[in-house]
């Protein structure tokens, strides 16, 4: 099976519409969300709107949550909070109940788990070798036979791997395809669509080959300006806009 895998659209229609074209031309089986449709960016309604349509499969993030219940959102800093309450003020009934709906974890086969921050925890990072070893101990002892382990929450591009003999590292991003042993577990992170952070104002996602298995991350370029001017009409704070351009 060939996945496509997006995360962390946050609302944001142009990234979300160049990401999907791309996608078109990858030959994909089934591609995945890892989390946050919503939060930051102008267009809730319509990127959840084309996640519908595509019937892609979707995992829910802590920003799908908390537009749910802003109880949720307690520890958001404060521009994340202030967007998160204009996108549930957005929100078509319809769009409240899909993403209320939204597992926190999804099973694609047996091997493979999808979610948004951890398998436990949609707020929970996975950004150090700490962190990561907590995941891979999860795997081997309470979530057997999954292998790979896909999430999002950081936006940033990532694979962890843990090899037989125990051994955690973190692997270099290749624009090539990286090709994985299926004797290691690992975690993967396709990095964010709407809301990049590792300084390339590009969207993010990559294709996961479960068949030959291969890892190839993507980047794609969209109308960076135009999802800006759309946040400062929408009266969403500045730096939501004034990011996008840096990658940050």
């Amino acid at each position: 099976m060939k996945l496509a895998l997006i995360s962390d659209v946050h609302a944001n229609l142009e990234a979300l519409e160049a990401v999907l074209q791309s996608i078109d031309g990858e030959g994909v089986d089934l591609i995945v969300h890892l989390g946050d449709l919503v939060g930051y960016n102008a267009n809730p309604n319509e990127c959840i709107d084309l996640i519908r349509q595509e019937q892609i499969l979707c995992v829910a993030g802590n920003h799908d949550r908390a537009v749910i219940d802003i109880n949720l959102a307690q520890d958001f800093n404060i521009i994340a909070y202030q967007s998160i309450i204009w996108s549930g003020a957005q929100l078509t009934a319809e769009n409240r109940i899909f993403l209320q709906e939204l597992p926190i974890t999804r099973l694609i086969g047996d091997r493979f788990l999808a979610c948004h921050g951890t398998p436990v925890n949609p707020d929970a990072y996975i950004s150090y070798l700490f962190q990561g070893k907590r995941v891979f101990n999860m795997l081997r002892r309470e979530l057997q036979p999954v292998v790979v382990c896909l999430f999002g929450h950081t936006h940033r591009r990532a694979v962890w791997r843990r090899d037989i003999r125990g051994k955690i590292v973190q692997l270099p991003i290749s624009e090539q395809r990286t090709y994985l042993t299926k004797d290691n577990l690992y975690l993967i992170n396709p990095g964010s669509v709407g809301q990049p952070r590792n300084q390339i104002p590009l969207a993010s996602y990559a294709v996961f080959d479960t068949d030959e298995y291969w890892l190839h991350f993507k980047l794609v370029p969209y109308n960076i300006r135009f999802a800006q001017k759309k946040i400062l009409a929408a009266n969403l704070p500045p730096y939501l806009a004034e990011r996008l351009a840096y990658g940050v």
